[in-house]
Protein backbone atom coordinates (compact mmCIF):
# COMPACT_ATOMS: atom_id res chain seq x y z
CA UNK A 1 0.00 0.00 0.00
CA UNK A 2 1.36 3.65 -1.02
CA UNK A 3 2.68 5.05 2.10
CA UNK A 4 5.15 3.61 4.81
CA UNK A 5 7.10 0.52 3.56
CA UNK A 6 7.78 -2.12 5.64
CA UNK A 7 10.76 -1.24 7.12
CA UNK A 8 9.51 2.10 8.27
CA UNK A 9 6.17 0.20 9.38
CA UNK A 10 8.65 -2.18 11.20
CA UNK A 11 10.82 0.44 12.89
CA UNK A 12 7.77 2.68 13.84
CA UNK A 13 6.25 -0.49 15.85
CA UNK A 14 9.11 -1.20 17.53
CA UNK A 15 9.75 2.06 18.56
CA UNK A 16 6.40 2.43 20.01
CA UNK A 17 6.06 -0.86 21.82
CA UNK A 18 9.82 0.14 23.16
CA UNK A 19 11.12 -3.07 21.68
CA UNK A 20 14.03 -0.79 19.97
CA UNK A 21 14.91 2.78 19.48
CA UNK A 22 14.28 4.28 16.31
CA UNK A 23 17.23 3.93 13.80
CA UNK A 24 19.06 6.82 12.91
CA UNK A 25 19.09 8.14 9.15
CA UNK A 26 22.34 6.77 7.18
CA UNK A 27 23.16 10.51 6.72
CA UNK A 28 21.30 12.33 9.69
CA UNK A 29 18.76 15.37 8.96
CA UNK A 30 19.37 13.93 5.33
CA UNK A 31 16.69 12.35 3.11
CA UNK A 32 16.66 11.93 -0.78
CA UNK A 33 13.43 12.58 -3.03
CA UNK A 34 12.96 10.78 -5.83
CA UNK A 35 10.94 9.86 -8.93
CA UNK A 36 9.55 6.29 -10.21
CA UNK A 37 8.24 5.05 -13.72
CA UNK A 38 7.24 1.83 -12.18
CA UNK A 39 6.37 0.99 -8.56
CA UNK A 40 7.01 -2.05 -7.16
CA UNK A 41 6.17 -3.52 -3.14
CA UNK A 42 6.47 -2.42 -0.02
CA UNK A 43 9.64 -4.60 0.69
CA UNK A 44 10.67 -1.76 -1.56
CA UNK A 45 11.72 -3.60 -4.47
CA UNK A 46 10.91 -3.71 -8.08
CA UNK A 47 10.79 0.46 -8.43
CA UNK A 48 11.97 1.51 -11.86
CA UNK A 49 13.85 5.04 -10.52
CA UNK A 50 14.32 7.81 -13.33
CA UNK A 51 18.18 6.93 -14.49
CA UNK A 52 18.85 8.67 -17.23
CA UNK A 53 18.65 12.57 -18.73
CA UNK A 54 20.57 14.40 -15.88
CA UNK A 55 18.29 12.31 -13.40
CA UNK A 56 19.40 13.06 -9.35
CA UNK A 57 17.38 12.42 -6.34
CA UNK A 58 16.67 15.69 -4.46
CA UNK A 59 18.29 16.23 -1.08
CA UNK A 60 15.18 16.99 1.77
CA UNK A 61 16.25 18.34 5.13
CA UNK A 62 14.11 19.90 8.12
CA UNK A 63 14.63 23.01 6.41
CA UNK A 64 12.24 21.89 3.53
CA UNK A 65 9.66 20.31 5.47
CA UNK A 66 6.45 22.21 6.90
CA UNK A 67 6.12 20.33 11.05
CA UNK A 68 3.11 17.70 10.83
CA UNK A 69 -0.27 18.83 11.67
CA UNK A 70 -2.35 17.05 14.12
CA UNK A 71 -5.64 16.18 12.82
CA UNK A 72 -6.34 12.26 11.57
CA UNK A 73 -5.02 11.68 8.99
CA UNK A 74 -1.66 13.44 10.26
CA UNK A 75 0.01 15.07 7.36
CA UNK A 76 3.55 16.54 6.75
CA UNK A 77 4.66 18.21 3.70
CA UNK A 78 6.93 20.24 1.77
CA UNK A 79 7.56 24.42 2.94
CA UNK A 80 9.99 24.71 0.09
CA UNK A 81 10.34 23.96 -3.45
CA UNK A 82 11.81 20.78 -4.34
CA UNK A 83 13.35 20.79 -7.72
CA UNK A 84 15.21 17.77 -9.90
CA UNK A 85 18.21 19.06 -12.26
CA UNK A 86 17.09 20.07 -15.68
CA UNK A 87 16.21 16.60 -17.61
CA UNK A 88 18.72 16.66 -20.71
CA UNK A 89 16.65 13.82 -22.12
CA UNK A 90 13.73 11.59 -21.86
CA UNK A 91 12.41 10.42 -18.61
CA UNK A 92 9.83 8.89 -19.43
CA UNK A 93 6.45 8.98 -17.36
CA UNK A 94 6.84 9.37 -14.36
CA UNK A 95 4.00 7.95 -12.20
CA UNK A 96 5.38 7.75 -8.60
CA UNK A 97 7.59 9.53 -6.25
CA UNK A 98 9.82 7.88 -2.95
CA UNK A 99 12.00 9.10 -0.22
CA UNK A 100 15.21 7.34 0.26
CA UNK A 101 18.06 7.59 3.03
CA UNK A 102 20.71 7.48 0.71
CA UNK A 103 22.04 9.33 -2.53
CA UNK A 104 21.79 6.79 -4.52
CA UNK A 105 20.46 2.96 -3.64
CA UNK A 106 19.97 3.09 0.50
CA UNK A 107 16.65 1.92 1.53
CA UNK A 108 12.99 3.23 0.76
CA UNK A 109 10.96 4.73 3.57
CA UNK A 110 8.13 5.82 1.97
CA UNK A 111 5.96 6.18 -1.24
CA UNK A 112 3.20 7.32 -3.25
CA UNK A 113 1.61 7.69 -6.47
CA UNK A 114 1.90 11.07 -7.90
CA UNK A 115 -1.20 13.42 -7.50
CA UNK A 116 -3.56 13.55 -4.93
CA UNK A 117 -6.89 11.32 -5.70
CA UNK A 118 -7.89 8.97 -3.17
CA UNK A 119 -8.39 5.48 -3.03
CA UNK A 120 -12.02 3.90 -3.61
CA UNK A 121 -13.51 0.72 -2.54
CA UNK A 122 -14.60 -0.94 -5.60
CA UNK A 123 -16.38 -4.45 -6.99
CA UNK A 124 -15.34 -6.24 -9.97
CA UNK A 125 -18.14 -8.42 -12.01
CA UNK A 126 -16.96 -11.17 -13.90
CA UNK A 127 -17.34 -10.24 -17.67
CA UNK A 128 -15.77 -9.19 -20.71
CA UNK A 129 -14.76 -6.95 -19.74
CA UNK A 130 -15.16 -6.59 -16.11
CA UNK A 131 -17.15 -3.75 -14.68
CA UNK A 132 -15.84 -1.80 -11.92
CA UNK A 133 -17.98 -0.10 -9.59
CA UNK A 134 -16.58 2.64 -7.43
CA UNK A 135 -18.73 5.05 -5.71
CA UNK A 136 -17.93 8.26 -5.79
CA UNK A 137 -15.24 8.20 -7.97
CA UNK A 138 -16.07 10.58 -10.58
CA UNK A 139 -16.63 13.36 -8.48
CA UNK A 140 -14.06 12.53 -5.80
CA UNK A 141 -11.33 12.00 -8.77
CA UNK A 142 -9.37 15.75 -9.75
CA UNK A 143 -9.54 16.14 -12.86
CA UNK A 144 -12.93 14.01 -12.31
CA UNK A 145 -12.87 10.70 -13.42
CA UNK A 146 -13.32 10.33 -17.61
CA UNK A 147 -13.12 7.86 -20.08
CA UNK A 148 -9.01 7.42 -20.99
CA UNK A 149 -8.11 8.12 -17.42
CA UNK A 150 -5.34 5.92 -15.92
CA UNK A 151 -6.55 4.20 -12.70
CA UNK A 152 -4.34 1.28 -10.75
CA UNK A 153 -5.66 -1.42 -8.00
CA UNK A 154 -4.72 -2.82 -5.03
CA UNK A 155 -5.77 -4.81 -2.32
CA UNK A 156 -3.41 -4.93 0.61
CA UNK A 157 -6.24 -3.97 2.58
CA UNK A 158 -9.11 -6.47 2.09
CA UNK A 159 -10.46 -7.89 -1.05
CA UNK A 160 -9.67 -10.18 -3.78
CA UNK A 161 -8.83 -8.57 -7.58
CA UNK A 162 -9.60 -10.65 -10.24
CA UNK A 163 -6.39 -12.59 -11.69
CA UNK A 164 -6.24 -10.46 -14.81
CA UNK A 165 -6.42 -7.01 -12.92
CA UNK A 166 -2.93 -7.01 -11.51
CA UNK A 167 -1.60 -4.68 -8.69
CA UNK A 168 -0.29 -1.31 -9.37
CA UNK A 169 -0.40 -1.42 -12.82
CA UNK A 170 -1.83 1.13 -15.04
CA UNK A 171 -5.11 1.05 -16.90
CA UNK A 172 -7.52 3.16 -18.76
CA UNK A 173 -11.14 3.67 -17.96
CA UNK A 174 -13.20 3.03 -20.68
CA UNK A 175 -16.72 2.84 -20.95
CA UNK A 176 -17.74 4.93 -17.69
CA UNK A 177 -21.26 5.55 -16.47
CA UNK A 178 -21.29 7.81 -13.18
CA UNK A 179 -19.24 5.98 -11.28
CA UNK A 180 -18.89 2.14 -13.31
CA UNK A 181 -16.62 1.87 -15.92
CA UNK A 182 -14.19 -0.91 -17.68
CA UNK A 183 -10.71 -1.20 -17.99
CA UNK A 184 -10.91 -3.34 -21.13
CA UNK A 185 -9.65 -6.79 -19.09
CA UNK A 186 -11.94 -10.10 -18.95
CA UNK A 187 -12.24 -11.26 -15.56
CA UNK A 188 -12.75 -14.99 -15.01
CA UNK A 189 -13.61 -14.52 -11.61
CA UNK A 190 -15.29 -11.36 -9.38
CA UNK A 191 -13.22 -9.45 -7.08
CA UNK A 192 -13.05 -6.31 -4.98
CA UNK A 193 -10.29 -4.23 -3.95
CA UNK A 194 -9.27 -0.43 -4.14
CA UNK A 195 -8.73 1.66 -7.19
CA UNK A 196 -7.56 5.07 -7.99
CA UNK A 197 -7.40 7.79 -10.41
CA UNK A 198 -3.19 8.49 -11.35
CA UNK A 199 -1.27 11.69 -12.43
CA UNK A 200 1.00 10.78 -15.26
CA UNK A 201 3.64 13.32 -15.78
CA UNK A 202 5.61 12.85 -19.38
CA UNK A 203 9.06 14.48 -19.22
CA UNK A 204 10.55 14.84 -21.77
CA UNK A 205 14.41 16.70 -22.60
CA UNK A 206 14.50 20.63 -21.07
CA UNK A 207 11.77 20.11 -18.25
CA UNK A 208 13.11 20.59 -14.66
CA UNK A 209 10.28 18.74 -12.62
CA UNK A 210 9.35 20.45 -9.08
CA UNK A 211 7.55 19.97 -6.03
CA UNK A 212 6.09 23.44 -5.30
CA UNK A 213 6.07 24.34 -1.25
CA UNK A 214 3.58 25.89 0.76
CA UNK A 215 1.34 25.36 3.31
CA UNK A 216 0.17 23.01 2.35
CA UNK A 217 2.86 22.13 -0.09
CA UNK A 218 2.60 19.60 -3.10
CA UNK A 219 4.82 16.81 -1.50
CA UNK A 220 2.33 15.47 0.77
CA UNK A 221 2.70 12.46 3.43
CA UNK A 222 0.08 11.13 5.69
CA UNK A 223 -0.47 8.45 8.24
CA UNK A 224 -3.54 7.55 9.66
Amino acid sequence: MTGMTTLTRQNLLQYVTAKAAMPALATPGSVWLALFTVVGTDAGTGFTEVSTGSYARVLTQAANINAANSAIPCVISNSGTLSFPASTGSWGNIIAWGIYDAVTAGNLLYWDFLGNDPWFPCTITLASPGVITAIGITAGSAPALANGAIVTFESTYGGTLPVAIVQYVQQTVAGLASDTFNVAVNTATTGSGMVRQLTVQNVPSGVTVSFTGGAPGNLVLTAA
